[in-house]
């Protein structure tokens, strides 16, 4: 199964409706919580014990909110730095998280972030990779590299047949927005496999990538 290049996802481009990009990033949150987006990252802050880290691509915030949330639950402090290139999606995240203090918010372009080498310990980046055609991807996964202490952390979809017959069932029954309805298969027909993910990790300057494969189709990409 190639990769679909060069198509673009609703969510690339503007969005109109407010009401519709709150549904589509509603959708997100549900299909982190339920389906393997939360579960890989908690398990790698652990690892690391992580007490500051950027979300890039963060969308509604719904995974810092919980991870600084999680992290209170064992008296652990955690900041997390939430990023993102539409002011929109930031004024969602902003009202929906409410103005929690251990958030903070800034506009940023993912493959240029405004902040210096080994600025946070950790830096995350979950369900955008895909949105990035490769040279675009290499300078993101750079950016992730150049402003972690410890390790990246990228989840992403996998691409592969099976993958996208599930996810075009999901987007029918389960999706709220119409953009994600459209977004979420296309999303698996632009996501890179395992393999492709670790060959543009290396491109970009890891040290040692690692892709582990996790439930519902998805992979975490870490270094070392």
């Amino acid at each position: 199964m190639n990769r679909a290049a060069g198509m673009l996802e609703l969510l690339d481009g503007p969005v109109d409706e407010v009401a519709e990009l709150e549904a589509n990033l509603a959708d997100i949150a549900f299909a982190n919580r339920r389906l393997g987006g939360f579960a890989p990252l908690q398990r790698e802050l652990r690892r690391h014990a992580a007490r500051t880290l950027v979300d890039v691509g963060c969308g509604g915030a719904d995974l810092g909110a919980r991870l600084v949330s999680d992290a209170a639950r064992v008296g652990d402090a955690l900041h997390v730095t939430c990023v993102d290139r539409s002011a929109e999606i930031l004024a969602i995240a902003r009202r929906r998280t409410g103005n929690d203090p251990r958030l903070s918010f800034v506009l940023a372009d993912a493959t240029r972030l405004p902040f210096g080498d080994g600025a946070f310990d950790v830096a995350t980046c979950t369900l955008a990779l895909h949105h990035f055609e490769p040279a675009a991807a290499v300078e993101l996964l750079r950016e992730l590299r150049r402003v972690a202490r410890l390790t990246p952390i990228v989840g992403d979809l996998v691409r592969s047949p099976l993958a996208l017959a599930a996810t075009v069932l999901y987007a029918r029954v389960c999706a709220r927005s119409r953009l994600t309805r459209h977004d979420a298969p296309l999303s698996v027909r632009r996501a890179y496999t395992p393999v492709e993910a670790g060959e543009l990790a290396r491109a970009a300057g890891w040290r040692a990538p690692r892709v582990r494969r996790e439930p519902f189709f998805r992979m975490t990409l870490v270094d070392g």
